[in-house]
């Protein structure tokens, strides 16, 4: 079996008020949360902060109905994921298909320009069935 995994890309927190949680974090132990973007197609606000060669992420969803916003009335705020950096998704994917571990959606989706990197990327998620409870987000760069 391939080592596909080479470090822990993010750890994404849903809240309520992404800019807040960041804020309350900056005061009590004085990192910056120094990006942040929207992913309309989402519904998602994220505010990131780079800790080491990992980015701790306050997530908050835009709308009523956007999948954070079902996460956070369903278990309140706390921890939503995981993120792994990931080379050679495609082959990752396949090993993942063969032992029958969930995947969403079902293919990889590609994004570009989102902070903190410099080009696009690939990811796709092991839905919490799959592993013992916890949302992997698996990311590819290009």
């Amino acid at each position: 079996m391939s080592n596909f995994v080479f470090g822990v890309e993010e750890v994404a927190i849903a809240v309520n008020d992404a800019q807040e949680a960041a804020h309350d974090f900056s005061t009590l132990f004085g990192i910056n949360f120094d990006y942040q973007w929207e992913l309309p197609d989402e519904k998602l606000f994220v505010k990131s902060a780079k800790i080491g060669n990992t980015q701790l992420q306050f997530i908050e969803s835009t709308s009523e109905d956007g999948v954070v916003a079902k996460f956070v009335a369903k278990r309140g705020e706390g921890l939503n994921h995981i993120a792994l950096k990931i080379k050679n998704l495609d082959a990752l994917i396949k090993q993942l298909r063969t032992n029958n571990v969930k995947l969403m959606p079902n293919e990889p989706v590609l994004v570009d320009n989102i902070p903190p990197f410099s080009g696009k990327i690939r990811y796709i998620f092991i839905h919490p069935s799959s592993f013992h409870g916890v949302l992997i987000e698996l990311i590819e760069e290009l």
